[in-house]
């Protein structure tokens, strides 16, 4: 046998999904921007509607087939056990199911953006009330994405470092928690650099994420019955 044709499918999906997510999120700027300390939230008040627009659907459309990649990361970890192996993946996976409501409240945002700049002033008030109502529900969100992602990718690695599994040790230093821990140092690059790099930081190492997972499980039968998988 030469793997698992289903298991290889839901990898390549999981990393097709965040190649078209990382074009989703220049989308949600108007598209690249060649100038220093590009802002998202800032560019939303000015990038065409329709763009944004269609980028949060793409974006909504695609995050799921990250879902399917999960599949993959439970194999790869799962000579370690179940007990070891399950819950990082449950953690992540219920973390990454929430991304396509914070995705795509980006198009709610240029909506409410754009009518605060072409409003009369009388209406000032109560746009400036539903923009910050919705910077709210973006927030609130992203801090239930923030409960399980962090505690899901120091379970996953502390498992590759510590227990058996089809990953390399280096493969800790992938995890998503990567994210939080450099998106800092991509807002500091320079321009045109850090403008170009910065939107899609975040996807660009989900998808490596995704892509190692799907290359350390390439030649693997998943294992029945709770046993580890096996190489072919």
């Amino acid at each position: 046998m030469s793997g698992s044709p289903l298991l290889r499918a839901a990898g390549l999906l999981a990393i097709a999904g965040g190649v078209a997510n990382a074009v989703a999120d220049y989308m949600l700027q108007g598209g690249p921007q060649p100038g220093p300390g590009v802002n998202t939230y800032a560019q939303l008040a000015v990038a065409p509607y329709d763009q944004v627009f269609l980028g949060s659907i793409i974006g909504n459309a695609a995050i799921p087939l990250w879902l399917l990649g999960f599949w993959p990361v439970y194999v790869g970890l799962a000579p370690a056990g179940r007990k070891l192996a399950l819950p990082p993946v449950l953690l992540l996976a219920y973390a990454f199911s929430m991304f396509p409501g914070y995705h795509g409240s980006y198009a709610l945002y240029a909506a409410g953006f754009q009518a605060q700049a072409a409003a009369p002033a009388e209406l000032a008030g109560t746009l400036a009330t539903m923009v910050d109502r919705m910077h709210a529900y973006h927030a609130a969100v992203l801090n239930l994405i923030t409960i399980g992602a962090p505690i899901g990718s120091l379970w996953f690695a502390a498992v590759v470092l510590f227990r058996k599994t089809l990953y390399p040790r280096w493969a800790a230093l992938l995890s998503p928690i990567l994210v939080p821990l450099t998106q800092p140092l991509a807002e500091m690059l320079p321009g045109p650099y850090g403008a170009y790099i910065r939107p899609a930081w975040g996807t660009t190492i989900f998808t490596l994420f995704f892509l190692l997972t799907t290359l350390v499980t390439w030649n693997v039968s998943p294992g029945r019955d709770g046993e580890p998988p096996e190489r072919d």
